[in-house]
C-alpha cells in the first residue's frame, strides 16, 4: 500500500515552526549547537557588517579586534614563545579532567582542562564526544604569559573506531590584532566571529552556547575582554530592560531588536547614559562597557539572543559567522612557529 501523501498546506505551516525550534533551547537544556561547519550567513539588511582585513568607514562597527578610535591601545603579550613551555601528552581515561588529574597533579589540572576545553570546542563537543583511548598532545605555559589561556598549541587523534576527526591548533597574534588567537595547521582561525561583532576586540571568547554549566546550558556567548572596552549592538533596538537580577547579571541591558527577538548584555561596567527604558540604541552604537558586575570572577561581555518566547537563541546560528585566515608575512611567521611547535611535541611524546 502506498505511503499516505502529506498535504503541501500542512508542510507549509508546520515547516517554519520546526526549522524555527532547530535553533533555540528551552531553559536547562545543555544542548550543544554552534554551526561551526556552515558559511557565514547573507547580508542582513539591518546589520552593519565588516569584512574582515577591510578598512571601517566612520561609525560602523569596528573591524574584529581592531583598534577603534574610542578603545585604547594594547600592549601585545608575549607570544609565540615556547621558553618554559612543557608538553604534555596524554590518553584519554574516564573524562579529560580525570586524566589530567592523573597525568599532572601539581599543575593546576582543573585549569589547564579548561583552558584545553576552549581549544576543542570549536572543532569538537569536548563534554561528549571525547572516547576512552583519544590522545592529546599539548604544549602549555605554566602561566599565560600575557593570556589567561595557557595552552600554545594541542594535537587531538581520536581512538580508531569513532566518527571524530583529527585536528591540530597553535597560538599566534595576527597582524594588527590586539591578542593572540588559535589557528590550524592550513592558517584558518578556529574560532569563529560572529558577522556583526558586540565588541571590536577581545582576548578569548571563554563561554559558547549550549555549554554545560551545572544544571543548565549557557544561554550566550562571553567574549573576555579588558573592563572598558566599548559594546556596540550589532542590530540596534528599543531598551526594553535595564538592571534586572543585578545579583547575578550585574549591570545589563535588553533590546528588542523588532520581529520577537532581543539582545541581552550582562556584566557591564556600565551603561551608555543617554539609554532609558523606550529609548532607542542605534545599530553600531555604543551601549556599555565590558565590566565584571554581577557574578563574574573576570571582565567579560555576556552576549546573549532571545526569541519572542524569551528561550535563548544561539547567535551564531541567529546572525551568521565567519573565520578569517592568515596570509603573507603572517602564514610565512605561522608556518615557522608551528614546525617548531611540532617538533617540540614530537619530543614530548616519545
Amino acid at each position: 500500500m502506498p505511503a499516505p501523501r502529506v498535504p503541501a498546506a500542512f508542510v507549509l505551516a508546520v515547516l517554519p515552526a520546526i526549522l524555527a525550534s532547530a535553533c533555540r533551547r528551552q531553559p536547562g537544556e545543555p544542548v550543544f549547537v554552534i554551526g561551526l561547519d556552515g558559511q557565514a550567513g547573507p547580508p542582513r539588511a539591518d546589520t552593519a557588517l565588516v569584512v574582515p582585513d577591510s578598512v571601517p568607514p566612520p561609525d560602523s562597527l569596528a573591524l574584529p579586534d581592531s583598534l577603534p578610535p574610542d578603545s585604547s591601545a594594547i600592549a601585545p603579550p608575549v607570544y609565540e614563545s615556547l621558553e618554559g613551555a612543557h608538553v604534555l601528552a596524554v590518553e584519554v581515561h574516564g573524562s579529560l579532567y580525570a586524566t589530567l588529574q592523573e597525568a599532572c597533579p601539581d599543575g593546576d589540572p582543573d585549569v589547564l582542562g579548561a583552558h584545553l576545553t576552549r581549544c576543542l570546542w570549536w572543532d569538537m563537543d569536548p563534554w561528549h564526544d571525547i572516547c576512552a583511548g583519544d590522545s592529546i598532545i599539548a604544549i602549555y605555559h605554566d602561566s599565560g604569559a600575557g593570556m589567561e589561556n595557557r595552552t600554545v598549541a594541542l594535537r587531538y587523534a581520536p581512538v580508531a573506531g569513532t566518527s571524530n576527526s583529527a585536528f591540530a591548533l597553535y597560538q599566534y597574534r595576527r597582524s594588527g590584532d590586539n591578542y593572540p588567537s588559535y589557528w590550524h595547521p592550513g592558517g584558518t582561525e578556529v574560532i569563529r566571529l560572529l558577522d556583526a561583532m558586540p565588541v571590536s576586540t577581545f582576548e578569548e571568547i571563554t563561554g559558547v552556547f549550549g555549554e554545560p554549566r551545572g544544571d543548565h546550558g549557557h544561554g550566550g556567548v562571553d567574549f573576555k575582554a579588558p573592563e572598558g572596552t566599548p559594546v556596540r549592538t550589532p542590530h540596534g533596538g528599543r531598551v526594553v530592560r535595564m538592571n534586572w537580577n543585578t545579583e547575578y547579571n550585574g549591570q545589563c541591558l535588553e533590546l528588542d531588536m523588532g520581529g520577537g527577538y532581543s539582545e541581552i548584555y550582562l556584566h557591564l561596567q556600565g551603561i551608555a547614559p543617554e539609554l532609558s527604558c523606550g529609548s532607542t540604541a542605534a545599530c553600531g552604537s555604543v551601549v556599555g562597557w565590558v565590566g565584571s558586575t554581577g557574578r563574574s570572577y573576570s571582565a567579560h561581555l555576556h552576549y546573549q539572543i532571545n526569541d519572542e518566547n524569551g528561550y535563548a537563541i544561539d547567535p551564531y546560528l541567529f546572525g551568521g559567522s565567519h573565520s578569517r585566515s592568515l596570509s603573507g608575512a603572517d602564514l610565512e611567521a605561522f608556518r615557522a612557529f608551528t614546525a617548531a611547535c611540532d617538533s617540540m611535541m614530537a619530543a614530548g611524546a616519545r
